[in-house]
């Protein structure tokens, strides 16, 4: 009976230690994917010519903007500070880049379960489903935002004790 409800028996620490490695791993990579847009001359050029052919408005400004967005925010959500904002930047990201790029490198003329499994290949895609769960998730106790929220109980327990 021991080991049935070791089994079944969730616990904060355990059960989010994969959505944090996740959190971390996807903050850095949009990191260091923005880094290299901003200081890179050959991805900023690649950048540049990537939103020219997808026919995003402002392709110049929008270039810059996208990646500084990626390295603030990638590194924003790798740190767990405003998880679910930095979540859902990086998932409007993911899904423009989707729309405008990814979309278009699947086959014309396959069918319904052929195009899904080339849809779950691309990178975006898996972006978007990490992000979404970082949306309803938020940071978990190992993020800047668990611990500025146990610091803010702590606080309001203080000042509105009786």
């Amino acid at each position: 009976m021991f080991i049935f409800r070791r089994v079944i028996q969730t616990s904060d620490a355990i059960s989010t230690f994969p959505l944090t490695l996740s959190r971390i791993a996807l903050g850095l990579f949009f990191f260091a994917s923005g880094f290299n847009k901003l200081f890179v001359f050959e991805n900023q050029q690649l950048m540049l010519e990537t939103l020219v052919d997808a026919g995003i408005p402002f392709p110049a400004v929008m270039a810059v903007f996208v990646a500084f967005c990626e390295c603030v925010i990638g590194l924003t959500l790798a740190m767990g500070l405003l998880t679910r904002l930095s979540a859902l930047v990086l998932f409007i990201i993911s899904t423009v880049a989707l729309l405008t790029v990814g979309l278009h490198t699947i086959p014309q003329g396959i069918n319904l379960l052929t195009w899904y499994s080339w849809l779950l290949y691309l990178p975006e895609t898996l972006y978007m489903l990490l992000c979404l769960m970082l949306m309803v998730y938020g940071g978990t106790y190992l993020s800047l935002d668990g611990w500025l929220a146990k610091k803010w109980l702590n606080a309001r327990k203080i000042v509105f004790v009786h």
